[in-house]
């Protein structure tokens, strides 16, 4: 069964300058966990759907709790130069990609430096 869809379309807010995370579990369509043996994921935020350039996701995978883990560190997230834009996470198993997240961010602007 594929990986399981899910929060599509969701608001996420990252704070420029400051570190991000979000953790995930990857289920079938059962509710099982997924097996990830073999995934690798991306994911990344552009300020516009069809930017040129974009800010990825540090991304990990623990294959025995099936959790993604997306961070970005406080240098990453210095470099938003815009206030609002698009991201997506996609999983990919032996060339198959199934997009898991995807939706709109909010960049609250750093004001201590």
């Amino acid at each position: 069964m594929p990986a399981q869809t899910f929060n599509l379309k969701k608001e996420y807010r990252i704070e420029q300058g400051a570190t991000y995370g979000l953790e995930f579990t990857v289920v079938d369509e059962d509710g099982d966990l997924y097996d990830l043996t073999a995934a690798t994921c991306a994911a990344q935020v552009r300020e516009t759907k069809d930017s040129a350039t974009s800010i990825a996701f540090t991304s990990s995978i623990n294959t025995t709790t099936s959790v993604v883990t997306l961070t970005m560190t406080a240098a990453v997230t210095g470099g938003f130069t815009y206030y609002s834009g698009y991201w997506d996470c996609e999983l990919t198993i032996a060339g198959t990609v199934t997009r898991l997240l995807e939706g709109t961010v909010t960049i609250s602007q750093q004001v201590t430096q």
